[in-house]
């Protein structure tokens, strides 16, 4: 393997949660600004940007957010932010209000690069003799640190780092073989993940027992049988936070037979379920005309999610439209009527 100081260093990585107490210099935090910026970007657009915290109480509340008391002892916390404002703000100071000026791509764009940000800063600390560590849990609770940080829309908060002099060193956590990760042309399905893994198993077993600190035992296959059921609620509902800073998620109802799932094997009886009413009171009966009138966003919702409904259009003030159920609204939609009333349900709560 070719072999110089910079991968040298990215070799040695490991994350550091315990710093002395010891500011950086303006020197070094100019440096990495600098190598922040100069990070790759999508269609050179630039969208994300870096909110420093320096704020004693933020920092405590960012930490009662990520559940990670050490987060108010870190020296620099840096928090990335996916921004689509900037330049959404430019248009509309040049009268130009582009309709996928927050669509998907944009913010996945904007994402995109507040990660290789992210990632380019950490190669920085580590190249300077410093440690850090990521906090992907800054995203327990998206909607207060929006609130925190003051995010306008158009924004997200994505990643924060946590960076200063180690006061420790960890051991190098071992990585499975690049073989599990690394394919050729395309993804390489294992017959058995858990026979592929048993050797790694093993060394991360030795590497728990033998560590100086936090002494456990487990393995890989162990760790994900009781870490990946873990979640938290409002985790789960990350893309209504995205929503509402501003984003157009633009989705169309997806008939479950054409989304591709992973389940266990279907119990041998099985409970019909018969939709009679939801829990704001909708049944397949209930009027759609006084529907619209009472939550007018939820026709505009409807002909995003499904072409399907672009009938509703013509139907406007007709005695159709007034006589017209939900039943048959979802009959339109081709949609089990229950999963229409679901994401309506959905969309109202949002508001």
């Amino acid at each position: 393997m070719i072999m110089n100081e910079t991968i040298k260093t990215q070799l040695e990585h490991r994350s550091i949660r315990k710093f002395k107490q010891e500011s950086l210099s303006k020197d070094i935090i100019e440096t990495i600004i600098n190598v922040a910026n100069q990070t790759s970007s999508s269609v050179a657009m630039q969208t994300f940007s870096i909110i420093r915290i320096t704020d004693k109480e933020k920092k405590k509340a960012i930490a009662d957010i990520c559940m990670q008391p050490y987060v108010v002892d870190v020296p620099e916390l840096w928090i990335f932010v996916a921004d689509v404002f900037r330049n959404a703000s430019i248009l509309a100071e040049l009268d130009s209000y582009p309709e996928n000026r927050n669509d998907m791509d944009k913010f996945f764009q904007a994402f995109s690069d507040s990660v290789l940000a992210a990632q380019n800063v950490m190669i920085a600390v580590e190249s300077l003799g410093l440690g850090g560590v990521f906090f992907g849990s800054i995203l327990n609770d998206p909607e207060e640190m929006i609130k925190i940080l003051n995010l306008p829309e158009y924004t997200f908060p994505v990643l924060g780092i946590g960076f200063g002099y180690p006061d420790e060193k960890p051991d190098k956590k071992p990585r499975m073989s690049s073989e599990l990760k690394v394919f050729e042309n395309q993804y390489k399905i294992q017959e058995s993940y858990i026979k592929a893994l048993k050797d790694y198993d093993k060394i991360l077993e030795e590497y728990y027992k033998n560590r100086e600190t936090n002494f456990r035992y487990d393995s890989f296959t162990n760790h994900v049988y009781t870490k990946f059921p873990l979640t938290r609620e409002n985790r789960t509902k990350i893309m209504n936070f995205i929503r509402k800073q501003g984003f157009e998620l633009n989705l169309e109802y997806i008939p479950e037979s054409e989304i591709r799932t992973m389940f266990k094997k279907a119990p041998k009886v099985v409970e019909e379920h018969v939709f009679e009413e939801s829990k704001m009171g909708f049944k397949a009966e209930s009027g759609v005309r006084e529907l619209f009138d009472k939550y007018p966003f939820v026709k505009d919702y409807l002909l995003v999610i499904n072409p399907r409904f672009n009938k509703l259009r013509t139907l406007a003030g007709t005695v159709e439209l007034s006589q017209m159920n939900m039943q048959q609204l979802a009959d339109m939609g081709d949609m089990p009527v229950d999963s229409l009333i679901y994401m309506i349900e959905s969309r109202i709560d949002e508001e």
